[in-house]
């Protein structure tokens, strides 16, 4: 287990080799798949870091490692580091098992991801079995690698099944949507909570962590709090006398320099937590509002738009230190 620090690539979804709270669905989905009742076209949406790709990745070893040594252990949900198939798919190699997700440093899915993988489910699958095919982040798909992808999603080649999973704070294309059978992953907040306190154990992360503390861990999901805990660490030197306001800025300062997108999610929840603590504090709340909701505006056509970085990094400064 992991001790002080949460290292960053054990929390990649593909890594993760145990799975909380998803039995139900897990137990639906291998029934339907062993009456050849599993759809081949399989939406699965809901909130960021509720376990949705985590989910999809544990299903499709569990279908990969059938018949291998070190199976899946669906009694408790986990994966067996020495699987052959685990393996397979950790090293991008498994002649059964395609991904396509964003790439590092990029705002959106491109054309030629969804090219490759048309090529790759048009070849003869290895031994003729089934092909396994998982599109993560599926709400940055552009227009032109959305186009290439509603063309195979409309008829798959039969043994093909696709795994598709949408986090909810952005909108996924109808067209897509219309052609998938789509599985809406939620939790209550009680279960929410004791996802986030097993993860906790899991990885020796104490109740009383500082940097846990400085969360509003109902407000947000088990996979985003912990991401946020890992991040705050790596990004913040002295996180434990740091108070939020300096948190973000820090955490902008990262960003910034690593250019990595996907901790923008992250952000933009500190931010909003930032605003909701000044709502309930004395002070001009008509400006308070004011400020959040020309911030929320910022950071959608930033995301929307392309807009630089660091403009809006300037922008979303002055309202935090000034606002």
């Amino acid at each position: 287990m992991i001790k002080n620090k949460l290292q960053d690539q054990i929390l990649l979804p593909n890594k993760q080799t145990k799975l909380f709270f998803y039995k139900n669905y897990f137990d639906f989905f291998i029934n339907q798949y062993k009456k050849n009742l599993l759809p081949n076209k399989i939406l699965l949406s809901g909130q960021s870091g509720l376990g949705k790709s985590t989910f999809a990745y544990h299903f499709i070893n569990y279908i990969l490692s059938n018949n291998e040594n070190h199976p899946y252990d669906i009694n408790s949900n986990t994966i067996n580091p020495s699987n052959k198939s685990y393996n397979l798919v950790m090293q991008c190699s498994h002649p059964n098992f395609f991904l396509v997700d964003i790439l590092l440093n990029k705002q959106f899915i491109d054309v030629k991801q969804i090219t490759n993988m048309i090529n790759y489910a048009n070849t003869t699958s290895f031994n003729k079995s089934i092909k396994l095919i998982l599109i993560d982040n599926a709400e940055y798909l552009n227009k032109y690698s959305l186009n290439a992808l509603l063309k195979i999603v409309e008829e798959p080649n039969p043994g093909t099944f696709f795994f598709i999973i949408h986090n909810s704070s952005r909108k996924i294309a109808s067209t897509l949507k219309s052609r998938c059978v789509e599985f809406k992953i939620s939790f209550s907040s009680e279960t929410r909570q004791k996802i986030i306190y097993d993860l906790m154990k899991y990885y020796n992360i104490n109740d009383d962590n500082k940097v846990f503390n400085k969360i509003n861990y109902h407000y947000n999901s088990p996979g985003t709090t912990l991401n946020l805990i890992n991040l705050i660490e790596h990004a913040v030197d002295d996180n434990e006398s740091s108070d939020l306001k300096d948190i973000i800025l820090k955490l902008m300062q990262n960003i910034s320099k690593n250019k990595n997108i996907f901790n923008l999610h992250f952000l933009q929840t500190l931010i909003e937590l930032f605003f909701q603590k000044k709502i309930h504090h004395p002070g001009d709340k008509k400006k308070i509002f004011y400020n959040y909701s020309k911030f929320i505006n910022k950071f959608e056509e930033f995301k929307k738009y392309n807009i630089d970085m660091n403009n809006t990094f300037h922008y979303l400064k002055e309202k935090i230190i000034h606002g």
